[in-house]
């Protein structure tokens, strides 16, 4: 193992740990630092932060005590906690007004960006058919894929072209007073994408989509709790009283949490710690 890129990776990591901790605790206990949202993106970036803040912090520093670069099952879960990371802090730094956590916004997402890097750098080699036994439910999870990004293609599309059709913007945009919405830029040119190729791979029994297809779902556990945390603040703060659409994130974090189980019961033992 090159222990210099394990040691970087351990000290942003670190570093992540307290950026997003001083982020989430100001984003859910202090009303200023979403003064200039909109109510309802405010009480969405609260309700994210409350997730950060007792879910995603504390499995963070757990998995960097137990050392994620040096164990196969640990690495897959810090590769999806950094793509989360990652994915929302494109959103934070994009989406949310100019505030006093504007430079916090981009070392975390620096930060997360750099970690999974040296991250997959070090993890992928280690990474194969071979690493799981023959009971991985790689075909389902690639459906599963397959379906998640079917569906979220539907749901953006049906905002934007209505929108490029008429040379208008959409209503959500219009109503946020963005420029744009930063979740229909990340899912239409990465993570949809990424989805359907991962399946792809998957199909295909691809080293990659074996290395990528448990951290997509860890990935899609925590964005499933991140977005019932913000239904929730939604319901809290009296902007909307329509909670069904939380069972269906919910719904989305237990079918990866289920799947995620699948694949990382099947590593073969030997393969559990590596030198």
């Amino acid at each position: 193992m090159n222990q210099s890129a394990s040691r970087i990776s351990v000290i942003f990591t670190a570093i992540l740990l307290i950026t997003l901790s001083v982020i989430s605790v100001l984003g859910v206990f202090i009303p200023e630092t979403y003064s200039r949202e909109t109510a309802s993106l405010a009480a969405q970036g609260m309700g994210q932060d409350f997730i950060n803040l007792f879910i995603v912090v504390p499995l963070l520093f757990i998995i960097l005590l137990i050392k994620p670069y040096n164990r196969i099952m640990p690495g897959f879960i810090y590769g999806g906690l950094l793509l989360y990371i990652l994915y929302s802090f494109f959103i934070y730094s994009f989406g949310i007004h100019f505030n006093r956590l504007f430079i916090l916004y981009c070392l975390t997402l620096g930060l997360s960006f750099y970690a999974f890097v040296f991250h997959l750098h070090e993890f992928s080699p280690k990474v194969s058919e071979k690493t799981f036994g023959p009971k991985i439910p790689a075909k389902i999870t690639a459906i599963f894929f397959m379906f998640i990004a079917l569906v979220f293609y539907m749901l953006w599309l049906k905002d934007i072209i209505p929108a490029l059709i008429h040379n208008t913007v959409p209503e959500q945009v219009h109503k946020d007073n963005l420029l744009v919405n930063p979740v229909h830029v990340v899912d239409l040119a990465f993570a949809l994408p990424a989805l359907i190729i991962t399946a792809i791979l998957l199909f295909k029994k691809h080293r990659i989509g074996y290395l990528f297809a448990p951290v997509w779902l860890g990935f899609c556990i925590l964005l499933g709790l991140a977005l019932t945390g913000m239904v929730v603040a939604l319901k809290i703060k009296g902007i909307s009283e329509d909670l069904s659409v939380a069972f269906v994130f919910v719904t989305i974090s237990l079918v990866s949490l289920v799947l995620l189980w699948g694949w990382l019961k099947n590593i073969k033992q030997e393969n559990h710690i590596l030198s």
